[in-house]
This record gives C-alpha cells, sequence and structure tokens, in this order.
C-alpha cells in the first residue's frame, strides 16, 4: 500500500463558524494534483470542487490554492466551482471564500509539472494537442498521455467507433500497460461546461475498460464524462483511481456483471457520480447491478454518488467473484472478502433489490461501514431468476475463497424508507430495511443512528436476527421495533416532506439530539478513526446537544441550499 498521496482524500474536516449561517463545505475535488502553468492561456488546469453553500453566483466569492488566488471561474454554482489554478496557486489546500459568511474546510492540492491536452470536434489527430492544435480523439490522447498528463475534452466530442477489446475506449496503451504514478496520475476530463462522450446505447459491450492483459491500469482520472456501454459504462481495474462526477448508463443490459464495475482495485474513489436508466426494463437478472465493486477489490471510497431508477438487482454491491471458478477449483487465488470500504452520503433509490450489499466483506481486516446515506424505494420487484434479497443496506456473510469473514460491519446515520414492498413478488427473498443472510456468527451488523420509516406491510429487519445488534434507532410505520437493538424510538420521524423525497428532519423531530457520536473511519489510513463527524450536507455534527438521527443533521440557522429532490420514475433512454 502507498499511503502518502492517497491520504489526500481523507475524511472531510470543515470550519465552522459560530454565526447563524453555515459556512461552505467543499466535499471533494476531480483533480488532487496539477500544473498551474499551460494549456489555455498559459493558466495550468482546471479543476472542479463539490460541496454545498458556495452561493448561487460568485460575486467577490473566491477560491484559494495554497493560499494563492485562483484564476479564471468557468462555472459557479452553490454546490460545484471549476476554476484555473493560475500563477498564485502552489502547494497547499483547496478553500472557497464566500463574501459575507467564510471559509470552507480545505481539500489538499499538490502543483506540480504536467503536460495539457485538448480534444475538439474541431481538432486533428496529427497536431500538437494543445488549446490552438486539439487533437480529434480521446482515443489519441490516451494514447499519447504519460505520467502526470491531463486532457480535457470539450463539446460535443464523443468516441463512438471501438477503440480495442470491444471498447469504445480502453485503457490500454495499443496493447502494453499505460498506468500514471501516485504522484503524477492521468486524467480525462471535460472542458469546463462541455459534453463529451464515450459510447453508444446498445452498442458495444463497453464504454470504458482495462483489457485482460495481464496487469492493471493505474492512476487514472475520470471525470465529468458521459460514459454509455452496450453491457457496462466502465469495467476497470487498478490502483488509485478516482471516478469523479460521470453520468453512467447502460440502457437494455443484462449479464453477470454491473454497469460499472471494477475488479482487482486498490485504492479507488467513486465520487459525485450519477448511474441511472442501466438493465433491462422492467427487471434484469439478479447478477447485473448498478455499481459493483468486485473480485479482490479493496481500499473503496464511494460517496456522494446519486444510483436511481436503474433496472438492475443491486444498485450497489460488493462482492468477491472468483475470477475462474468454477473451473480452477481449490486452486484458483482469487476471490477474497473485501475490507476498508467506506460507503457515505450516496441517495439511492429505484432499484429492483437491495439499496446497498456487503456480500463478501471481512471487517476484521479493515473498517466495513455505510453512514449518512439516503436510500429509499428500493426491492421494487424479483429480477428474472427470482431468489434474490430485498433490503435497503444488507450483509449477505458470503465467502468464495480463503477464510469466512468476521467483525462488525457499522451501520450508521443512514435514513431509509419504503425497503422492499410485501406486495412485489418477493416474499421470498430478505425484505428489511435491514438484513443479514447469514455468514459466522461473530459477523455482525451494527445499527446507530439509523431512520428507518417502513410502509404497512413492510418489515424493519430480517435474515439471521442474531447478527444484527444496534442502539440508538428510530423504527417508524411498523408495530414496536426489533428486539436485537436498544435505546429505540418509535415515533414519527417527522421529515420535511416525505412524498417529495425530501428526507431532512424539522426542528420538531424526536431524531433531533437523539443519537451517539458514532465517527467514521477514514479510508486508506492503517489507524483509521476521524476526529469530527458531517452530515449528507456537510453540517457539523452536532449542532445540539448530542448527533441527530439519520443522513441530515438538523441546521436552525440559514443553511446551503438544498437540491431539488429527486423522483422516483425510471426514465428510459433508446
Amino acid at each position: 500500500m502507498k499511503f502518502a498521496k492517497l491520504s489526500l482524500i481523507l475524511v472531510l474536516m470543515p470550519s465552522v463558524f459560530l454565526g447563524q449561517t453555515a459556512p461552505p463545505s467543499l466535499f471533494f475535488s476531480d483533480l488532487v494534483s496539477g500544473p498551474n502553468t499551460g494549456g489555455q492561456n498559459n493558466k495550468g488546469v482546471w479543476v472542479t470542487v463539490w460541496g454545498k453553500g458556495f452561493g448561487a453566483t460568485q460575486g467577490t466569492s473566491s477560491v484559494t490554492v495554497g493560499g494563492g488566488a485562483a484564476d479564471n471561474y468557468p462555472l459557479w454554482s452553490d454546490s460545484k466551482i471549476t476554476f484555473q489554478l493560475g500563477a498564485g496557486a502552489v502547494n497547499g489546500s483547496i478553500v472557497v471564500n464566500v463574501s459575507g459568511i467564510g471559509s470552507s474546510n480545505g481539500l489538499p492540492f499538490s502543483v506540480r509539472a504536467g503536460n495539457i491536452f485538448f480534444v475538439a470536434t474541431t481538432g486533428n489527430d496529427a497536431g500538437a494537442g494543445g488549446f490552438a492544435a486539439p487533437w480529434k480523439t480521446i482515443v489519441k490522447a490516451k494514447n499519447t498521455m504519460v505520467a502526470g498528463d491531463t486532457t480535457f475534452i470539450e463539446d460535443g466530442v464523443a468516441q463512438t467507433s471501438q477503440d480495442n477489446f470491444t471498447a469504445y475506449l480502453s485503457m490500454d496503451k495499443n496493447g502494453a500497460n499505460n498506468s500514471g504514478t501516485a504522484a503524477a496520475p492521468m486524467a480525462l476530463v471535460a472542458y469546463p461546461g462541455a459534453t463529451a462522450t464515450v459510447g453508444v446505447a446498445g452498442g458495444l459491450a463497453y464504454g470504458i475498460r482495462t483489457p485482460n492483459i495481464g496487469t492493471n491500469e493505474d492512476y487514472w482520472v475520470i471525470s465529468q464524462l458521459h460514459i454509455v456501454g452496450g453491457t457496462q459504462s466502465m469495467d476497470v481495474g487498478g490502483t488509485g483511481w478516482r471516478i469523479i462526477g460521470n453520468e453512467m448508463q447502460c440502457p437494455g443490459a443484462d449479464a453477470q456483471v454491473g454497469c460499472f464495475e471494477m475488479s482487482n482495485g486498490n485504492s479507488v474513489v467513486f465520487y459525485g457520480n450519477e448511474v441511472h436508466n442501466a438493465g433491462i426494463n422492467p427487471t434484469s437478472s439478479k447478477f447485473y447491478h448498478a455499481v459493483y465493486f468486485s473480485t479482490d477489490s479493496n481500499h473503496i471510497d464511494v460517496g456522494w454518488n446519486h444510483i436511481h431508477d436503474n433496472f438492475t438487482c443491486r444498485a450497489l454491491q460488493f462482492h468477491s467473484s472468483p475470477l475462474c471458478n468454477p473451473t480452477c477449483g481449490a486452486g484458483d487465488t482469487t476471490g477474497f472478502n473485501q475490507f476498508d470500504l467506506h460507503v457515505h452520503d450516496n441517495l439511492i433509490h429505484g432499484d429492483n433489490c437491495n439499496g446497498i450489499n456487503f456480500a463478501t466483506v471481512d471487517p476484521s481486516k479493515g473498517v466495513v461501514e455505510a453512514y449518512n446515506n439516503v436510500v429509499y424505494h428500493v426491492g421494487l420487484m424479483d429480477p428474472l431468476q427470482l431468489g434474490a434479497s430485498f433490503s435497503c443496506i444488507y450483509l449477505a456473510g458470503i465467502t468464495n475463497t480463503g477464510t469466512a469473514g468476521t467483525g462488525t460491519v457499522q451501520v450508521f446515520n443512514n435514513t431509509t424508507a419504503d425497503c422492499a414492498a410485501n406486495n412485489s413478488a418477493n416474499a421470498g427473498g430478505s425484505r428489511g430495511a435491514f438484513g443479514v443472510a447469514g455468514g459466522p456468527a461473530n459477523l455482525i451488523m451494527n445499527l446507530r443512528n439509523n431512520i428507518a420509516y417502513q410502509l404497512p406491510g413492510e418489515i424493519y429487519v430480517d435474515g439471521s436476527l442474531a447478527q444484527i445488534t444496534g442502539d440508538h434507532n428510530l423504527w417508524f410505520g411498523l408495530t414496536g421495533a426489533p428486539t436485537q437493538t436498544a435505546n429505540n424510538l418509535t415515533t414519527d420521524p417527522l421529515f420535511v416532506n416525505r412524498a417529495a423525497s425530501d428526507y431532512h428532519i424539522t426542528s420538531t423531530s424526536p431524531a433531533k439530539d437523539a443519537g451517539l457520536t458514532v465517527l467514521p473511519g477514514n479510508p486508506f489510513v492503517p489507524n483509521p478513526g476521524a476526529t469530527i463527524g458531517t452530515d449528507k450536507d456537510g453540517v457539523l455534527r452536532a449542532q445540539g446537544t448530542a448527533f441527530d438521527l439519520g443522513a441530515y443533521e438538523f441546521f436552525a440557522g440559514t443553511g446551503p441550499t438544498r437540491p431539488t429532490a429527486p423522483t422516483a420514475v425510471k426514465a428510459v433512454v433508446h
């Protein structure tokens, strides 16, 4: 493991002001390093940051990098800013300074050398690839770049023909390994405001893939692209990937894979992506999923994604599948249980089976946790093969290779609702808001500070109930509370507007100040343990006398504007 550079993505620690207005909160950025010279107007790379409370317009607000002023802001919104580094940027932290309110927490950034290239519809692959002479294709960029290089893909560029290995974009370099380094990753990023597409609906199997040529590609950033696959938008493996702010679709797909899938992944972040419209309407097989971290993928951080309205089975699954099972038999050395998995601040709804499925995990080897997630209206119907499970958050307890997983999966400060209605034809599978299928008796799901809002006919917990423990949760909609949990509340959580999918709590909610102090683990750090907690909006916990229950902490002052509530309608792309 290489921890030095990966520590750039530790759990965020926002500054907090004592007034009545929430300070801006930074969640993540696409790039964590890059040059401050070269590129368009010799001002270096563009960097995009996501968060809350930046203000709808820039006005006199600004971004600093290492204390120096950034340059050129083509995009400024309340939740997303794109800026160019400029000569003032130096090593240090990215900080958003909102006029009249204050400064955000910092995101570490390193200013370093590297080339900056461009791809445009008017370009020529025989050119130099600079802003004045851009290339024509993404494939040319990918095959030319070396460690430390960044390519910006301009509006209208679409990779719609095969590159290699049945993929629109194969991340090898003419059949050879094509990797960045921890200090100098390579990046393919949409130019500010551009729509750049890889793949065609119903076309080749893969939008972007790393082919099975003996090695994985490492240290790539893929950001703000529209990625479409006939079966998979992305099928990648390797170390140090940052997959940030993309839109992924796989309409009409089905296979024993995921629309997004990573195998042999290591120290990977998957942030701010929208994954939707994957699968066959109304249902694919139980083996096809929206987001799937598979064979021996460990040290994975999955946050701030919107996974919704898919026809897949699981919305988000961790399942380590032996690569050559069953032909290798006992000789297979792949498919071990997974660990150091962090699932947080995601919005998940409208999938046919589980919302989050920890299928093959071993928390005794590293933290496995889910927190600040909002998961609702999942478990909608049986997949084609039947026999699936239908919980909002599920621990399957499976072991394919090696020693069975033991220890505790920590599930805290999540909000779940309408998990697996019993009027769908799925009564044969686990159907609770939370479920454990089995595994060793000392593999436990521990529930703390969660809200479970179930509708009549649904259930709270299911499966191997002796492997479920909990404390300080709110259960509403059914009679009583699970006997496996203690210090329960059973009254209406008083959401702002559940019918409109707004699961913030109101000032009179019983969930307010009713929780335990529970902090997440830091991803990819030998001795995990955060020092503060924040909610899904980046608001510091606790605002009152104790943590609030659920994904959202109640903030009494003037906070960041909330996003438009999602709908639960499945859209289909033809």
